[in-house]
């Protein structure tokens, strides 16, 4: 016997909605022959829950609690507890519904405590629609569907820092091997983000050792963190790699820089004190990868991952002078001060540079259009496929029907707006004319000018 459930939301085809929205729809029920049933139920809840067992001294993911055993750990915390009977109740008669197609429509308002949903290895955030067929004399049978709760979490309204660029650095010592440090020095162009934004990374890295860097890894990590209060209170934790990209080695008593960028993915906001039973964090990683026989020098820089991108007002902030690669041809008259060693006494002022000619004030190759940045276009809406789970019921009194459930988080097209894209394409430059031709095109100017002027105050021949 099989029931034809259907649960859809209203003028929402992926079900994503923000706190304090009201999540509204309707129950569509195809019947091919008559059924008899106690009643019908519709459950809409949110809850975060973790558990796990351990075994052997390894921490194992479990989808079912099993109470008094010790080995076995969970933590619950409930947001939405919404109970409606469609038809009958657990202790109501038994009703014969004849065939045909039923709807019904509901509604729930979405508290503004929830956090954001998200699914992991030893827990998640869920938010569910559930339909329950009460049968007497068999098993409940169930349908779920999941939706996405979004916090709204605006960078421009958290701390003022996530504006400012982040750095660390790092020293690593290799004392069996007798040698100097590794030297890693990490800067990031600002520390608030939103999925779909570019993150631009440069490292600096020194080798004095005596063994070579193999490459250098720069990663972006989720961090989630599971608590327990049942039977004690556990933490356990997982990493879940997002982004990755690898650049080049650098040999030994060498040093080089690199730049790279990562696209932030389709993910949850950062949430770190919504929810005591599961917390999510990010961070960026960047491992050196030395010799096997030497630790890895790694730096760690915490960032922050929002709903809402930072609104900026003029061109984005750069890493600084320090972080300015030497051969960087210039292109403004400030930015040839800075080369020529206003502010950056190690530049030298090479041949290549003497061959580009230095405009005035104000005459920029490079044209800024508005300082105000434009307004964005709406965002889309992925699914986060490393979160993708199974929603269906593992209760052993009931029969669920399979269902797979993937939150959608919004992805931004920020850089297009606020931004120059990763790796832009070199604007062409002005050659820089000597001086004697200077020379010559401005007596060719004057000559033209007087020669111009000649012509226009001459006297006209006929007399009026």
């Amino acid at each position: 016997m099989s029931n034809n459930c259907q649960i859809t939301f209203d003028q929402n085809e992926h079900g994503t909605y923000f706190t304090g929205q009201v999540v509204t729809g309707k129950v569509i029920i195809n019947l091919n022959k008559t059924k008899k049933l106690r009643g019908i139920k519709l459950q809409i809840s949110g809850y975060a829950q973790a558990q796990w067992r351990r075994k052997h001294g390894r921490v194992v993911p479990t989808n079912q609690y099993r109470p008094g055993r010790n080995r076995y750990f969970m933590g619950r915390e409930d947001y939405i507890a919404s109970t409606t009977y469609l038809m009958g109740s657990e202790q109501a008669p038994t009703t014969t519904i004849e065939a045909g197609s039923y709807t019904y429509t509901f509604a729930c308002p979405i508290p503004s405590h929830c956090p954001s949903s998200f699914e992991g290895l030893y827990g998640h955030i869920r938010y569910l629609a559930k339909v329950m067929f009460i049968r007497p004399g068999a098993s409940n049978r169930t349908t779920n569907v999941g939706f996405t709760v979004l916090k709204l979490l605006d960078l421009n309204q958290e701390d003022k820092m996530l504006r400012e660029p982040a750095s660390s650095e790092s020293i690593e010592y290799f004392c069996l091997m007798q040698t100097k440090p590794v030297h890693i020095k990490v800067t990031l162009q600002q520390q608030g983000y939103v999925p779909g934004q570019f993150m631009l990374v440069h490292a600096d890295v020194r080798n004095d050792s005596s063994s070579d860097c193999r490459k250098l890894m720069i990663m972006l990590y989720l961090h989630a963190t599971y608590t327990s209060d049942v039977p004690t209170m556990q933490i356990v934790s997982e990493k879940i790699l997002l982004a990755k990209r690898e650049s080049g080695g650098v040999l030994h008593h060498c040093q080089k820089s690199y730049t790279e960028t990562l696209r932030i993915p389709a993910t949850a906001p950062t949430c770190e004190h919504l929810s005591k039973v599961v917390r999510v964090s990010y961070e960026v990683r960047i491992v050196a990868v030395m010799n096997w026989m030497m630790a890895n020098p790694k730096v760690i820089i915490p960032i922050t991952i929002g709903n809402v991108p930072l609104v900026t007002a003029g061109p984005p902030t750069t890493f600084g002078i320090a972080a300015v690669p030497r051969d960087l041809p210039c292109t403004s008259a400030r930015a040839m001060e800075l080369a020529a060693g206003v502010n950056n006494p190690s530049y030298e002022l090479t041949e290549e540079l003497e061959d580009y000619e230095l405009p005035e004030d104000g005459d920029d190759e490079f044209e800024i259009g508005d300082d105000l940045a434009p307004e964005l276009p709406p965002p889309t809406y992925e699914q986060a496929m490393f979160m993708t789970a199974d929603i269906a019921d593992t209760d052993v009194n009931t029969v669920s029907e399979a269902a797979r459930f993937t939150p959608r988080y919004p992805v931004f097209d920020v850089d297009t707006f606020q931004s120059p894209p990763p790796n832009p394409p070199q604007k062409r430059r002005r050659r820089r004319r000597h001086r004697g031709e200077q020379r010559a095109d401005k007596k060719q100017l004057a000559q033209d000018q007087s020669s111009v002027d000649e012509i226009q105050f001459v006297e006209s021949p006929v007399q009026i």
